[in-house]
């Protein structure tokens, strides 16, 4: 695909918005921005998922609790919204542990 059948993908088939989809795909032809760009999208989106199956998918948040949750909590490593909306216990010296993933 070239730049411009990108940014229609995002418009017509993913539904962004016009000036988003141009963003997205200028960071991603115009090689400004690290490979760990990209990647952590992917990574933050997998978290999310995970976390979606755990609570969601369990029936221990609908999906409008799981979405108003996670926007109250804001800007913060998936892990620790984890944390939080599990109830987990933190200690100073948390280590992470959470396995996001199917092996």
């Amino acid at each position: 695909m070239d730049a411009q059948q990108c940014i229609d993908f995002l418009v017509d088939r993913v539904g962004h918005e016009r000036a988003n989809a141009e963003g997205e795909v200028r960071r991603s032809f115009t090689g400004g921005y690290g490979p760990l760009y990209q990647i952590a999208y992917m990574i933050g989106g997998q978290q999310f998922y995970s976390l979606k199956k755990e609570l969601v998918d369990s029936k221990k948040m609908t999906y409008m609790q799981f979405h108003d949750a996670i926007l109250k909590e804001n800007n913060m490593p998936v892990e620790m919204v984890r944390a939080i909306l599990t109830n987990q216990p933190l200690k100073r010296d948390f280590k992470t542990e959470w396995r996001f993933y199917d092996k």
